[in-house]
């Protein structure tokens, strides 16, 4: 009986226990490997993306600073040509800027005298070279004057022609600017919505690994002990430590019936000091659970990531080009472009 029954028993109870603390303990291990598999998986997939994202940015940005330069020296070279544009053409507007009504920008009235005739002293042709002398100082005045004026003019338009396509220019590098500005905020706005996304996802999972782990930790402790029953034997209740001494005094005791039963059945007689003897080879090294140390706590690490403030739009320079009433000054320069903010460095994990 004891060697076909109790002691089959004895094992079998104890590679029930063996197997209940190892499936216990594989419910923590379950944890941490869901929580790896994580950290490996979906949260480098979802850092490797951000980076991604940053570059675009960063590049964007980098273009963005470039068209920048290149727009505000535009609105520089505009500038120059609106001063020169106004200055020329406000002097064609000085040299023609009030009409008397004789159909002329300018009447000369002469000083030297008058044209007259003395008829008893002179004759008609000598009156006419009378006249004539009196004007011949303008000879080529006129000419002269509308050929500065023709100059003037032709500088107007000339600088009011490079002005207005300098000003188009300067339209279609704002245009740009902007276009580019408005590509960097969604690559911005991209890698915000990811880094709060990142974020959550990582500071969900650490939520449930927690949870797992307490869980787990907890039903793992109760199984294997330490005990809150005490040591006599049949406290054991659902701690295994106590199971498990009970099984070696169980089994103990049914090694020291059969070996004295075995001394009897030679002798056909107990002695005392064989009771000694049998206790000497009792081994229940065979009874002994395993109980796997609980692995150290992975460390939940949260990326900060920050957020990209992406970039403002170009605003153009009010100025005046020339046109009547003269204009001479342009306004007061303002801001071409509005400063940038620059994204923040690389996500910084607490």
């Amino acid at each position: 009986m004891v060697t076909s029954i109790i002691e089959p028993a004895i094992v079998e109870s104890h590679a029930a226990d063996q197997l209940l603390v190892l499936t216990v303990f594989r419910e923590i291990i379950s944890c941490d490997a869901t929580y790896n598999k994580f950290l490996n998986g979906d949260k480098i997939a979802a850092l490797t993306a951000l980076k991604s994202v940053k570059t675009e940015f960063d590049h964007c940005g980098g273009t963005v600073e470039e068209l920048k330069a290149k727009f505000a020296k535009c609105l520089d070279d505009r500038d120059v040509l609106v001063r020169h544009n106004n200055t020329v053409c406000c002097q064609e507007f000085a040299i023609c800027s009030s009409p008397t009504g004789y159909g002329d920008c300018e009447v000369v009235k002469l000083e030297q005298g008058f044209a007259g005739c003395d008829y008893k002293s002179m004759t008609g042709e000598e009156c006419f070279a009378h006249a004539r002398s009196l004007v011949e100082p303008l000879s080529g005045y006129f000419e002269n004057q509308d050929k500065k004026y023709e100059a003037v003019r032709f500088e107007c338009a000339k600088f009011s022609a490079a002005t207005k396509a300098k000003v188009a220019e300067c339209a279609y590098l704002q245009e740009a600017v902007n276009a580019k500005v408005h590509e960097t905020n969604e690559f911005a706005e991209q890698f915000n919505e990811a880094a709060r996304a990142t974020e959550q996802n990582c500071k969900k999972a650490c939520a449930e690994y927690k949870e797992c782990r307490a869980k787990t930790v907890a039903a793992y402790l109760k199984v294997v002990g330490p005990c809150e029953a005490d040591n006599a034997y049949g406290s054991g209740g659902d701690c295994v430590k106590n199971r498990e001494a009970d099984r070696k005094s169980e089994w103990e005791a049914t090694q020291i019936i059969s070996c004295l039963l075995k001394h009897y059945c030679e002798s056909g007689k107990f002695v005392e000091d064989e009771l000694e003897t049998c206790k000497s080879l009792i081994d229940s090294y065979h009874l002994a659970i395993t109980y796997p140390k609980v692995p150290e706590e992975i460390p939940c690490v949260i990326p900060e990531c920050g957020e990209c403030p992406g970039c403002d739009e170009c605003l153009d320079r009010p100025y005046y080009q020339y046109e009547t009433p003269c204009y001479a000054t342009p306004l007061g320069e303002a801001p071409a472009c509005m400063e940038e903010p620059e994204c923040p460095e690389w996500c910084a994990e607490k």
